[in-house]
C-alpha cells in the first residue's frame, strides 16, 4: 500500500517539475516606474487645517517607500506630526496599466482607512482623489495634487477636502527625496 502511494505521487507530480522549471518569473513593464516617484525617503513641512474657517497648523511628514512584490506594488510607511497628534501609516499602492491609475490603500494607527486613485496628468503632475473612513462613522472626500520637481528629489503638494460640493484647501506643503539625517 505504502508502495502503490509512492508510485502514484511520483506519477502525478514528476511530469510537472519541468513544468515548474519552464515557468518565467513575470517582470513589471516600464510603466510600473510610475510608483518610483514616492520610492525613497521623503520629508514633508507644511500646514493643514482641520476645517475651511479652523486655526492653521504646523505638519511634519515623513514616508518611506519601497518596491515590493516583485516591483509590482509600492510599501510606504508614513508618519505625520500635527496640532500634537502622531499618525503611524502603511500604505499600499499598485499600478493598473490599462487604466493607467494608481490605486492607494492607507491604514492608519488611529483606524482610518484611506482608499484613493491617482493618475499622472502631466509627465511630473499627480492628481490624487480619494476617501477617509474614520471609526467614528465620519467620511471624508479630498484630492491631492503632486507637483515634482525636474530631478524628482522635490515636491509641492495640495490637498483639498470637498464640503457640500465646495473645495477647500486643507493642507500645503513642500518636501525633499532622501535629506540628510
Amino acid at each position: 500500500m505504502k508502495r502503490m502511494a509512492i508510485i502514484v505521487c511520483l506519477v502525478v507530480f514528476f511530469p510537472a517539475i519541468p513544468v515548474w522549471a519552464q515557468t518565467k518569473t513575470v517582470q513589471p513593464g516600464p510603466e510600473y516606474n510610475v510608483l518610483n516617484a514616492w520610492t525613497g525617503d521623503w520629508a514633508i513641512q507644511g500646514e493643514a487645517k482641520d476645517t475651511e474657517s479652523g486655526p492653521a497648523y504646523k505638519v511634519y511628514w515623513t514616508l518611506k517607500g519601497q518596491r515590493i512584490l516583485g516591483g509590482f506594488f509600492l510599501e510606504v510607511h508614513h508618519r505625520q506630526e500635527g496640532a500634537g497628534v502622531v499618525v503611524n501609516g502603511l500604505e499600499v499602492t499598485g499600478y493598473d496599466p490599462i487604466e493607467k491609475t494608481c490605486t492607494t490603500h492607507v491604514y492608519n494607527d488611529d483606524g482610518s482607512l484611506i482608499i484613493s486613485k491617482s493618475i499622472f496628468i502631466s509627465e511630473r503632475t499627480v492628481v490624487e482623489n480619494g476617501m477617509s473612513y474614520f471609526p467614528d462613522g465620519n467620511v471624508y472626500k479630498w484630492r491631492t495634487t503632486w507637483n515634482f520637481g525636474p530631478d524628482w528629489k522635490s515636491l509641492s503638494v495640495k490637498q483639498e477636502n470637498d464640503k457640500d460640493g465646495t473645495w477647500w484647501t486643507s493642507f500645503e506643503a513642500k518636501g525633499v527625496r532622501n535629506p540628510e539625517k
